[in-house]
């Protein structure tokens, strides 16, 4: 599949269910556009598995479907452009196998479990969704696997930390909580309370704590950065994009169970346009 073939199948994908990552990839290399674009596309495809079907086992199964496609002998046509596309990938660069891996097995949680028991379960989800997703996009990049692990892990805990408190009424319409659950008793309130939207002041200081993580998390994936050549530090570029929406969060902390905070798009544009990391 050219590069023509990958944006007129899975672009479309990729900006309608990932625009900040999607917009991300107008920045890089035009030759690993095709690999970054089908990566999105993937994980899109991935995380829509829980939002539809309320059967666990249909979700293991469709999770299990991908892992079979994505082992197809190489050049082989599954029918689904994406997996077609994750496949061409994989072929040209197999360092991609660990980080989709990670991927695909990270997604369970949100078919079976859906309620986030505690900081160590959401710290290896984050690892393995947002941190994965990153480390395969540097790869893509041509970064090498010593260097990527560190600044993959610290910017999926920003990058993935502030994504799902954006993300929180989505995922209680779901009937999924992100926010763990220990964490939330601790602050004196419930994943029950979360799912019912009702707003409390634990909740908030719950979300302020995290932000902090947030954005200490960021400063640390900022450091490891400069271990990366400029090329591969591309596919952190989504990066940019976590202080604004950490400010858009702080201000609409009072609806934070009914709004899903936002920051203009031009300026969004810009801000990739011009980040430096």
């Amino acid at each position: 599949m050219d590069e023509g073939d990958v944006l007129r199948a899975i672009g479309p994908i990729a900006r309608q269910g990932d625009p900040d990552r999607y917009l991300a990839t107008l920045f890089a290399p035009n030759a690993a556009r095709p690999q970054l674009l089908a990566l999105i596309a993937f994980n899109v495809e991935l995380a829509r598995i829980g939002e539809q079907v309320s059967d666990p086992e249909l979700g293991e199964i469709r999770l299990q479907w991908w892992r079979e496609a994505l082992h197809e002998e190489a050049g082989r046509a599954t029918g689904n452009p994406v997996a077609d596309a994750m496949g061409t990938a994989l072929d040209h660069d197999r360092h991609l196998a660990a980080p989709i891996a990670r991927l695909i097995d990270a997604r369970s949680f949100d078919i079976e479990v859906k309620i986030m028991p505690d900081w160590p379960a959401l710290e290896a989800y984050l690892h393995d969704t947002a941190g994965a997703m990153f480390a395969a996009a540097a790869a893509v990049l041509g970064a090498q696997n010593e260097r990527i692990e560190p600044v993959a892990k610290a910017a999926g805990m920003a990058y993935g930390l502030t994504g799902l408190m954006r993300a929180l009424p989505v995922h209680a319409a779901h009937r999924r909580v992100d926010l763990p659950a220990d964490m939330l008793r601790r602050h004196g309130t419930s994943p029950e309370q979360i799912l019912a939207r009702e707003p409390s002041a634990g909740l908030k200081d719950l979300l302020a704590e995290f932000r902090l993580q947030a954005r200490a998390a960021l400063a640390s994936a900022l450091r490891h950065l400069r271990a990366l050549d400029p090329n591969a530090r591309t596919a952190f570029l989504p990066l940019a994009l976590v202080e604004p929406y950490l400010r858009a969060l702080e201000r609409g902390q009072q609806n934070a169970l009914r709004q899903v905070a936002g920051i203009n798009p031009l300026y969004r544009l810009w801000r990739l346009a011009t980040w430096r990391g």
